[in-house]
Formats: structure tokens, C-alpha cells, sequence
């Protein structure tokens, strides 16, 4: 059946049945002003309680989960992104919607409770009654002051005997007292959708949840209640999404200055770590030349330079010209020759 719709759609449009003045020959967009944003976000509240007590009225919007595009329009929904479909507000919007039909609800289940209160209170006692019960009472205490006497006499068969029968008239006072006052219908309010629960007795009271549960008003308000918890959850949970990114943000700021000046720290060490091994290979190789120079110094004390050398020394003497030489020098120089 299925496969047959579908061939029948391709061929001849999902809007077939329509007629011809309704038929637009194209598919709705989730987007277009006549579809429900509501449903497409998740539900129309509009919707749930046709013919009921909770009727809601009609809704704002034409098009809902009962007409023919329906499946493509929330194909569409569904295809989008959530960053996509938070921009659009739809599920925002519904969650506004949504909460303000549960605070009305609420206020009128508060009501409904005072009214339930006042109706299944206990009923008040007539003047026959009162005199019927106030018997029983004198007979209980004529009883009990019987069995207290025969007890000092030493009968105690005769005591339990007036004993016993005092609390039987006890029971009988009491049973008497719960069904004249006992309200002819209790009343109980669902917490849900607000509605009365009648019943006289346990069976009818069990039959009467029973039929509330499966009825249209309670299943319709559940899940108005349940889509709302749901959203709640969703933008709770994005929130905190949210923090938590700003807060990792914040962090990740804080920790750039420092970073920088980290960075900055680090270079000025690198820096002064270089200077300083600058300035020891100085004073290394100052200390060498100064070492150097000392040395020099050092032997040139310990060497005296030939020119200076004094003509007594012996390797003057051994180098230097002969005392022959030294005399024929000196006399030509006065003029004598050899």
C-alpha cells in the first residue's frame, strides 16, 4: 500500500486528492507563513484538546501534522543543524508557549484542590445524631465503672466482662460516627491536567484513575509537560555549553600576557646569558694577551738584546774583533800604518 502511495505521489503529486482549487503543484517549506511552527518545533498544544474541557481554541497557523507535506516538511526540520534550527527561534518560541499554558494549568489545579478540600471534607452531625452518639458514649463509661468496681471487689470475671463490653460500644460509637459524617463523594484532582477524580468508594475510585489516565485530557497535558521538560533540559544544557566555552576563552586570555611575558623573560635571559658569555671570552682573551705580554716581557729581561751587550762579556769576546784588530784600528786612525 505504501509502495503504492509513493508511485502515485511521483506521478501524479501529493496533492491529488485535493481539489483542483487547493492544489498548489509544489511542497511546503517548514518556513512558510502558513505551517505551524509550533508542530514543526515539536508540537501544537492547539491540537490536543479539540472537544474536550481544555480546548485550547484554534490555532494561529493552517497547515499541521495532518496535512499531505507534512513528512517533508519535518524531513526538512530534521535536516538541519541545531545551530541552524536555534536561529530560526521556533523551539524557543514553543517553549514560551508551553510554559505559560502550565502556569495557568497550575493555578487552576491549586484552585481545583481548595474546592476538592471543601467538598470531601467530613460532614457535620445532625442533632439526632449527636444524641445517638452521646447514648453510646454513656453507655461506655457505665461500663468501664462497672468493670473499675466488681475489679476492687475481687470479681475479675465480672470486670473483663464490662471491659469487653465498654469497647464494643466503642466500636460501635466510632462506626457510627465515620458513616454520618463521611462526605457522600470523595474528591481527588489530577496533578497533571487539573481534572476531578469522583468516587464513593476504593473499586470506583480505582476504575474512575483508570479511565482519567487513558483520556485525552490527561495524555494531551503529559505531554505538554514532558515536550517542556525536554527543552528545558536542551537550553539548560547549551548554556552550559556556553560557559564552559567562555570560560576556556577566558583562560586561554588570561594565559596569552603571560605567555608573552614568558617569552619575553625567556629572551631577555637568552640575552643576558649571551652578553655574558660574550663578556667572559673578553676577559679570556684580555687575560691571555695581558698573559701574553708578561711572558714577552719576561724574556726579553732574561735575553738583553746583542746592542746592548757589555764588551766584557764572553760572548762578546768571542765574537767581537781581536785585540790586534782593536790596536791597528786605533792606530790609523792616528795615522800609522802597518
Amino acid at each position: 500500500m505504501d509502495s503504492q502511495r509513493a508511485i502515485l505521489d511521483e506521478l501524479m503529486g501529493k496533492d491529488r486528492d485535493l481539489p483542483p482549487g487547493e492544489r498548489t503543484g509544489r511542497t511546503l517549506k517548514f518556513s512558510d507563513p502558513s505551517v505551524c511552527k509550533f508542530q514543526v518545533a515539536g508540537l501544537c498544544p492547539n491540537m490536543l484538546f479539540k472537544n474536550t474541557k481544555s480546548d485550547l481554541g484554534l490555532c494561529q497557523y493552517e497547515v499541521h501534522e495532518d496535512h499531505i507535506d507534512w513528512e517533508d516538511i519535518k524531513k526538512q526540520w530534521s535536516e538541519l543543524s541545531e545551530q541552524e534550527r536555534l536561529r530560526y527561534g521556533y523551539e524557543r518560541d514553543l517553549l514560551r508557549l508551553l510554559e505559560q499554558h502550565i502556569r495557568d494549568m497550575d493555578r487552576k489545579i491549586a484552585k481545583a484542590k481548595e474546592r476538592a478540600e471543601k467538598e470531601s471534607a467530613p460532614r457535620e452531625l445532625k442533632g439526632e445524631d449527636r444524641e445517638r452518639l452521646a447514648e453510646i458514649q454513656l453507655k461506655i463509661k457505665e461500663s468501664l465503672e462497672k468493670s473499675q468496681t466488681l475489679g476492687e471487689e475481687g470479681d475479675v470475671d465480672g470486670s473483663m466482662m464490662f471491659a469487653q463490653q465498654a469497647e464494643s460500644f466503642k466500636q460501635q460509637h466510632d462506626s457510627l460516627k465515620r458513616s454520618l459524617t463521611q462526605p457522600e463523594r470523595t474528591m481527588t484532582v489530577c496533578e497533571i491536567c487539573g481534572v476531578f477524580i469522583n468516587s464513593t468508594d476504593n473499586e470506583q475510585r480505582k476504575k474512575a484513575s483508570l479511565d482519567h489516565l487513558n483520556g485525552k485530557q490527561y495524555l494531551g497535558w503529559k505531554r505538554i509537560r514532558e515536550e517542556h521538560k525536554l527543552l528545558v533540559d536542551k537550553f539548560d544544557r547549551l548554556k552550559h555549553e556556553r560557559e564552559v566555552s567562555r570560560d576556556r576563552d577566558r583562560d586561554r586570555d588570561d594565559r596569552a600576557p603571560r605567555d608573552r611575558r614568558s617569552d619575553r623573560g625567556r629572551d631577555e635571559r637568552r640575552r643576558d646569558r649571551s652578553r655574558d658569555r660574550s663578556r667572559d671570552r673578553a676577559r679570556d682573551r684580555s687575560r691571555d694577551r695581558a698573559r701574553d705580554r708578561s711572558r714577552d716581557h719576561y724574556r726579553r729581561r732574561r735575553s738583553p738584546s746583542p746592542r746592548r751587550r757589555s764588551p766584557y762579556s764572553r760572548s762578546y769576546k768571542a765574537s767581537g774583533p781581536s785585540s790586534d784588530d782593536h790596536r791597528r784600528r786605533r792606530h790609523e786612525d792616528y795615522g800609522y800604518r802597518y
